[in-house]
């Protein structure tokens, strides 16, 4: 007895089934013996290169000429702890004169706006000052000034004294002005 032939509805999904699968690696076959298709490790595809807009650059920082003598005397060794003050005092005042305000923050960050960092470039003090330790201002005895924003346009300025501590009677201050 021979068996029935498998009826049309059942060959044809699979018989369609093969020529996909066959199809498929006759395809990975073709692309991947001429290079002709995508590849995984080739370039990526190019995009069109976007230009950057030129921006303006900032002025170069220069020592501001009225400054060059107080900063001469700001940091030259051995002046006398109350002159030096006066002296960082009028750096300030001359701050003001130039930029319309007083610089604001902490010692490093006053220090950062007058070696330059400002919106003039105008540099009031030389990078180069012996005055300056680890990007700060410091008195005779090595300790940072206190700089305090009193108003927009006033600044109070503090040295630690000899004994290296603030708020204390050996603090020196400038003059008062009266």
């Amino acid at each position: 007895m021979s068996s029935p032939p498998p009826s049309r509805g059942r060959v044809l999904p699979v018989i369609a089934v093969l020529v996909v699968a066959a199809s498929a690696v006759a395809i990975w076959y073709i692309t991947r013996q001429d290079g002709a298709g995508p590849s995984k490790t080739g370039p990526a595809p190019s995009s069109p290169t976007v230009k950057a807009p030129v921006l303006p650059q900032p002025p170069p920082v220069v020592l501001h000429e009225s400054a060059a003598e107080l900063s001469n005397l700001i940091c030259q060794p051995g002046q006398p702890a109350e002159e030096r003050i006066q002296y960082v005092e009028k750096v300030i005042y001359l701050y003001r004169q130039v930029l319309g305000g007083i610089p604001t923050g902490h010692n490093e960050l006053v220090v950062n706006a007058l070696l330059g960092e400002n919106e003039k470039g105008a540099a009031l003090l030389p990078k180069d000052c012996p005055a300056i330790v680890k990007g700060e201002l410091v008195d005779e005895w090595g300790t940072p000034y206190w700089f305090h924003s009193v108003t927009s346009k006033d600044m109070e300025v503090r040295s630690a004294g000899p004994d290296r501590e603030l708020f204390t009677a050996d603090d020196v201050v400038p003059d008062v002005k009266e």
